[in-house]
C-alpha cells in the first residue's frame, strides 16, 4: 500500500476523498488489485501506477499532516473491552470489536464509512465500538484468538458481543475485509442484522 493512498484516507478531506474515490470507482470490481501486502491476499499485479498516480494527484488537492489513524497502537484492548462491555451491560447496547490497522486501506476506509451521516447514528444508538490494533500481525493477537480469531479471515475483522460477552455475530469469513468496495449502505445493513441478532437477555 502507498503511502499516498494511506494518507489520502486518513485526512478526512472532503476534495481529497472525492478525488481518491473518483480514482478507486472503475477498480471497485477489480478485487484483485495488488497493494503491497494488502489486507487480504490479492491475486494480479494490475494498475498499481495509474492508481499511484490517481491518488498523488488526490494529495495535490489537499496535504495536511498525516493522522494517526483510527487504531491506537498504545490502547489496552483488554481494558478497553471490558470497559465497553461494562457500558454494554448498563444499557443494553452490543460491542462492536474491530480489529484492524492503520497502514490497512480497508481499514480506514470502513472508519470513514462510520461517519457517514446514514450510518454514525444507528451506530452510536446500538454499539459500543472498541477498535483493535493487529500492527503488522504482532500485536493483540491474544485477543483475536480469544474471540475466534476473526484476523484469519483478513482485516478489518469485526466481532459483536453482547453485554455478558457472548459472541453474537464475527465477519471471520472476510466479509469486510475488502471494505474498499463496501457502500454505507451496506455497513447499515450489516449493523442492522447483527442488532437483530441480540441475544433476548441482553435487550435494555
Amino acid at each position: 500500500m502507498t503511502p499516498e493512498l494511506i494518507t489520502v484516507f486518513q485526512t478526512g478531506n472532503p476534495i481529497a476523498l472525492a478525488l481518491a474515490k473518483a480514482a478507486l470507482e472503475p477498480l471497485k470490481r477489480a478485487r484483485s488489485v495488488d497493494f503491497p501486502y494488502p489486507c487480504r491476499t490479492m491475486e494480479a499485479r494490475m494498475k498499481r501506477l495509474a492508481l499511484t498516480t490517481l491518488l498523488t494527484l488526490a494529495l495535490g488537492a489537499y496535504t495536511p499532516a498525516r493522522a494517526q489513524g483510527p487504531y491506537d497502537r498504545h490502547a489496552d484492548a483488554h481494558k478497553d473491552i471490558q470497559t465497553a462491555l461494562t457500558e454494554a451491560q448498563a444499557d443494553g447496547k452490543l460491542v462492536l470489536l474491530d480489529f484492524g490497522a492503520n497502514w490497512c486501506l480497508d481499514c480506514i476506509v470502513l472508519s470513514h464509512l462510520y461517519e457517514d451521516q446514514s450510518v454514525r447514528p444507528f451506530l452510536d444508538a446500538n454499539f459500543h465500538v472498541v477498535n483493535i490494533d493487529v500492527g503488522n500481525w504482532d500485536k493483540n493477537l491474544d485477543v483475536s484468538q480469544r474471540y475466534g480469531s476473526p484476523i484469519d479471515g483478513g482485516i478489518p475483522a469485526l466481532v459483536i458481543l453482547a453485554g455478558s460477552g457472548e459472541v453474537v455475530a464475527s465477519t471471520k469469513n472476510g466479509a469486510l475485509a475488502d471494505a474498499r468496495t463496501a457502500t454505507a449502505r451496506e455497513v447499515l445493513d450489516y449493523l442492522k442484522g447483527w442488532v437483530a441478532l441480540k441475544p433476548t437477555h441482553a435487550a435494555h
